[in-house]
């Protein structure tokens, strides 16, 4: 490095850009260098070593500035077998910041590499293994690991190769994949026992550096080394180092962590000796640990305390050991520094989940439980893991009642996690019912907002199968309303409880619990209102002889008999007609039956989200180390839908409004088909009955809950009374533009695909990773039914149909719905079609139908904003055509950035902010998802970039880049189509 004062030319540049007062003279300036040492490698001058490593040098430099460096790299390269330790230290340098590990320059050099390694000259041999460290992929791993290999067992060379070389063999086998045997437990074992004998403590660490890699993809047929690893530590323990590796009195902390942390990936060892050995080391550690007045000396302390606590927990050390971790660790939590403090905790919860230590745990309930109160929030969520995690019977009454307390001053970034777990402990431990109902409706009243449906469905079912529970929940849901809690989840659970078992609380009329339920009707949801109107009906047939009671329900339902909302108009219309036959309201309107036991919905729910943070689970694409789009075994439960609302070959339930007051209907409902339904398949997931109580009704008269039903009774004002009226032969034409409801329905999840005089095709879509449903609407506008209807989706190979049954006839103003459920398989060109054909008095009418199922409804954004190492990285990796396409979009009329990136956003992209260096330019990425048939789901990368005509608004450079042709190009298509008519 002396050696480049000397280098003028660099020195003036350097001072050049230093100089420069603004970012504009800052690239005038290495425009022009680049364009000079553009020149000179173009000219076909032979240079000089010396001017080879200048303008290297330069070019680096420019590339720490930020700059895209873009030629260069072969020059870089030509370095590297140059003899001379300042070219080649200059080559390897370049390339190693410059190139990937894809390269295909890299190929040049493999040769020049190996020539340095099996080269007697150390610094050439430590040049070479940096950088094989920082850059080697799969084909180095197949080329060099042997000549690497060869370094770290040879014990003639200085311990620093041997050092580098150990790292660099690491690196090798992570790239090698899962699968390689690169280091055959069989031949390895042998030589790395030999290796932890070694003295020198800087190959050591090395040494078990890469054992830990190695163990971690599989620890079989190294069980051998457990007992070198404790002779190790006991070597450690006994500080038999030398002083340049002693930290603050403690023998080489780092390498003490790592033996501990490799041992807990090997079972407990079978040689007594070397178990009875190892059982001293950890006792040495936790009980022997002093607090001492050096905070860095603390650190090291505690961190090899930490691992030892981490590997007695797995070796399931006796119980005299555990309880002594948990008194240290009490005294961690009882600190004021912060990190210790978490790590207490975290290592506390493991802790909590072993049986023999928990009543030693519970002796530091009360520090714990002022960890709720810490500044820090990390801090705050490890006190709640534990608290959730060491209750049971015993403390269940104290822990919740402090969870309740911590509710109401709580950060709103935990009380949704809060609010569960308080919700599952009442669950699970709850001493009696009657306490457990006053948790349930004081967590439920001051959760608020942060109460989902699970929370009171879960509620309401333990009460309907307890008859001595009825009166007592109903009185606290009334004191709950007097007391003025007023948010839905209280009103939904209220409303519920009084609808049962209201007339059971004396003390409290029922024309007092309907005003209570009243006062909240306006500021619910349109489904809670429902709720509270079938709530009502129940109240009125518990006591139909106060004519108060019946007049103040009365005006609510004629009210809501006209309300523009049609789940709450039949609602309201049915239950008048069912006041006003009170034999028939009478032997239909029931109680509710005791519900079937089943799997818990906290916990399902807390399942579900406790598995959104396994490790186990895949990572997103944007986050794989390697960039390779791979499948997920996981992916596939991610895939699976569960919507509501009737499955492909299951015709919709007319009398869904029904379900929650007891209406029964004999009557069976074919989805206007008149035929047998075929048989249906199994459910995808078994669905909560509690959600038909709370969710929108599918009726099946004309005047369907859905944005597609034929409003009004009389004749649809427009279409001629028949074709003939038309002009007889004149052909029926969409009363709209079908292209444009199609680029609508490529944003939105539901709308008009087809509309003329006669009939109307709606539709709403829900799709989740590759598969998606479709629920499309078709309604008869007319007086007259519509006859030979056929509506087919071809088969396409790309994707899976499965379609219900479709009526061949609808009746005058009848609507019927019809399922479709897609799985797409593979990437696809083009979407797939729709052939609808119908016959009106005669006359024949038939479209092709292009579907809405387009790219990017199996597309999924990410949840985290993508590094820009990351996006760079995958962009230049997609070298071009075919892969990475673009295409010149020009408009009429500019628009902001705003707009386009809404686009984007109902396209299932993720607008990504600083990622192009030119702030109007946008970027967006995005995850396309296929499951061919059995095998897992297939991942793709999706990138977008548009560049915009900063001056005028009005010419745009779409790109999009992945590493699947079909995907690009209809993703590219999709985008430019839409954004020209934003």
């Amino acid at each position: 490095m002396a050696k480049l004062v000397n280098m003028r030319g660099l020195q003036v540049f350097i001072s050049d850009i230093r100089n420069c007062s603004n970012k504009e003279q800052e690239q005038l300036r290495v425009d022009k260098e680049l364009g000079k040492i553009r020149k000179k490698f173009a000219s076909g001058n032979v240079l000089s070593e010396y001017d080879k490593k200048k303008y290297v040098w330069k070019l680096l430099y420019i590339y720490m500035l930020g700059y895209d460096v873009e030629f260069g790299h072969k020059q870089a390269a030509d370095l590297i077998p140059v003899n001379k330790y300042a070219e080649k230290q200059v080559g390897y340098m370049a390339c190693s910041v410059l190139l990937t590990e894809k390269d295909e320059f890299l190929r040049l050099i493999i040769n020049s590499i190996r020539n340095d390694l099996i080269s007697r000259n150390e610094a050439f041999q430590c040049l070479a293994l940096g950088f094989i460290g920082n850059v080697g992929g799969q084909e180095m791993a197949s080329l060099l690991a042997v000549d690497v290999m060869a370094l770290v067992t040879n014990g003639a060379v200085r311990p620093i190769i041997r050092k580098k070389a150990a790292l660099c063999l690491l690196r090798l086998l992570r790239k090698a994949g899962p699968d390689s045997d690169m280091l055959a437990p069989d031949a390895w074992s042998v030589k790395l026992g030999n290796l932890l004998e070694e003295r020198d403590l800087g190959v050591l660490m090395a040494v078990v550096t890469l054992l830990l890699g190695i163990v971690s993809r599989n620890y079989e047929g190294y069980e051998s080394l457990t007992g070198k690893l404790v002779k190790l530590l006991e070597r450690l323990k006994n500080r038999e180092v030398s002083p340049d590796y002693t930290y603050y009195g403690i023998a080489s902390p780092w390498l003490q962590v790592k033996c501990l942390r490799v041992l807990q990936y090997f079972p407990v060892p079978d040689d007594p000796v070397v178990s009875k050995g190892l059982e001293n080391v950890l006792k040495r550690i936790i009980t022997g640990n002093e607090v001492a007045k050096n905070i860095n000396k603390n650190n090291a302390q505690h961190a090899i305390v930490f691992e030892a606590v981490a590997l007695a927990l797995a070796m399931e050390a006796d119980t005299e050991l555990l309880q002594a971790s948990v008194s240290l660790l009490g005294k961690f939590i009882s600190v004021r520094e912060p990190n210790i403090k978490y790590l207490g905790l975290e290592n506390m919860v493991r802790l909590a989940e072993v049986p023999a230590v928990i009543d030693t745990i519970h002796r530091h309930q009360k520090s714990i439980v002022a960890t709720l109160k810490d500044a820090d929030i990390s801090i705050r969520r490890r006190g709640l893991d534990l608290l959730f995690t060491m209750c049971n019977n015993q403390n269940v009454r104290d822990i919740v009642d402090e969870l309740l307390k911590y509710l109401e001053i709580a950060d709103f970034t935990m009380r949704d996690e809060l609010v569960l777990k308080t919700a599952v402990l009442a669950e699970r431990f709850f001493p009696d019912l009657e306490w457990y109902t006053d948790v349930m409706i004081t967590l439920i009243e001051r959760a608020g907002e942060f109460s989902t449906k699970d929370i009171w469905h879960s509620t309401v079912q333990l009460i309907t199968n307890n008859d001595d529970l009825h009166m007592y929940a109903a009185t606290k849901v009334i004191e709950a309303l007097q007391r003025g809690a007023a948010h839905e989840s209280l009103v939904c659970c209220a409303a519920y409880l009084l609808g049962e078992y209201g007339r059971q609380v004396q003390s409290v009329p029922l024309r007092e619990q309907f005003g209570l339920l009243q006062e909240r009707f306006v500021t619910v949801s349109s489904e809670a209102k429902g709720l509270l109107l079938s709530a009502y009906l129940k109240m009125l047939l518990a006591d139909p002889n106060d004519a108060q009671l019946r007049q103040q329900i009365s005006a609510v339902y004629e009210r809501y008999s006209h309300f523009m909302d049609a789940d709450l108009q039949q609602r309201a219309v049915e239950y008048q007609g069912l006041m006003k036959h009170p034999d028939v309201a009478s032997r239909n309107v029931t109680a509710m039956p005791k519900w079937e036991k089943r799997k818990s919905l906290l916990l399902r729910r807390m399942a579900e989200k406790e598995g959104e943070e396994e490790e186990t689970q895949q990572k997103p694409v944007w986050l794989q180390e390697d960039g390779q789009e791979v499948g997920s075994p996981t992916a596939a439960n991610a895939g699976q839908l569960h919507l509501e609302g009737p499955t492909p070959t299951q015709p919709m339930d007319p009398q869904g409004a029904a379900d929650f007051i007891g209406l029964d209907d004999d009557t069976p409902v074919s989805n206007g088909n008149t035929g047998a339904a075929p048989p249906s398949p199994p459910p995808p997931a078994a669905r909560n009955p509690l959600e038909e109580l709370y969710g929108t009704p599918e009726p099946a008269q004309p005047s369907a809950a859905d944005p597609f039903a034929i409003s009004g009774g009389g004749a649809p004002q427009g279409p001629p009374s028949s074709p003939a009226a038309a002009g007889g032969a004149e052909p029926v034409r969409p009363i709209g533009d079908i292209n444009d409801w199609f680029r609508k329905l490529c944003q939105s999840p539901s709308g008009v695909l087809y509309e003329d005089n006669y009939l109307q095709v709606g539709l709403k879509t829900q799709y989740q990773g590759s598969q998606g449903q479709i629920m499309f609407f078709l309604g008869n506008k007319h007086a007259a039914p519509l006859e030979r209807i056929i509506f087919v989706v071809p088969p396409q190979p790309q994707f899976q149909f499965q379609l219900a049954s479709v009526p061949q006839r609808l009746e005058a103003k009848q609507q019927v719905q019809v399922a479709l459920r897609v799985s797409c398989v593979s990437s696809f060109p083009d979407v797939p079609h729709l052939q609808l054909s119908y016959s009106i008095q005669g006359q024949q009418v038939a479209h092709n139908l292009m579907l809405p199922i387009v790219v990017s409804k199996f597309c999924t954004p990410p949840d985290n904003p993508v590094p820009k190492d990351v996006f760079f990285s995958r962009w230049r990796a997609i070298a071009g055509p075919p892969q990475k396409v673009g295409e010149r979009v020009t408009r009429v009329t500019p628009v902001a950035k705003g707009p386009v990136e809404a686009l984007l956003s109902s396209l299932n992209l993720g607008p990504q902010q600083g990622l192009d260096p030119e702030p109007e330019n946008i970027v967006a990425v995005g995850t396309f998802t296929s499951t061919p048939p059995g095998q897992p789901p297939q991942q793709v990368a999706c990138m977008v970039r548009i560049e915009v005509e900063k001056a005028q608004r009005l010419m745009f450079q779409v790109t999009v880049g992945s590493s699947d042709v079909n995907t690009s190009a209809a993703l590219k298509d999709l985008i430019a189509q839409l954004l020209a008519r934003i």
